[in-house]
């Protein structure tokens, strides 16, 4: 199974933590770490490769286009919801530039005996 993730970093304050949580995706912030979660499942081989700077890469390049075409956004959202997006896409840049939100690529070997069907999950 491979799956990409926005999460919190690890080793974040309380204050980081909800900064994460108010920055990034929602559901963000789980109990436990991803390597935790899918080993309890009885995933195996669990690894995971850092793609932050590609989420950085991604989110710079959705605030040059809102940018770009704020004027027909603004028409089509309103000021409110267009300023409102806007603010949150540049947190979220601050955030990942300042450590606190990351994307991960895991990659685990499913639980023996079991089917991932076409979702990739174990079922």
């Amino acid at each position: 199974m491979s799956f990409l993730v926005i999460e919190a970093a690890e080793g974040l304050t309380d204050a980081g933590r909800r900064r994460a949580a108010r920055t990034g995706p929602d559901a963000l912030l789980t109990r436990s770490t991803y390597p935790s979660l899918l080993r309890s499942a009885g995933f195996r081989n669990v690894e995971f490769e850092d793609r932050t700077a590609e989420y950085r890469a991604t989110q710079q390049a959705w605030i040059a286009a809102t940018d770009r075409h704020s004027a027909g956004l603004r028409e089509v959202l309103g000021e409110r919801d267009f300023g409102e997006r806007r603010r949150a896409r540049a947190a979220s840049l601050v955030a990942i530039d300042d450590g606190v939100l990351r994307r991960r690529r895991y990659v685990a070997i499913a639980p023996t005996g079991r089917s991932t069907g076409d979702h990739g999950l174990a079922t």
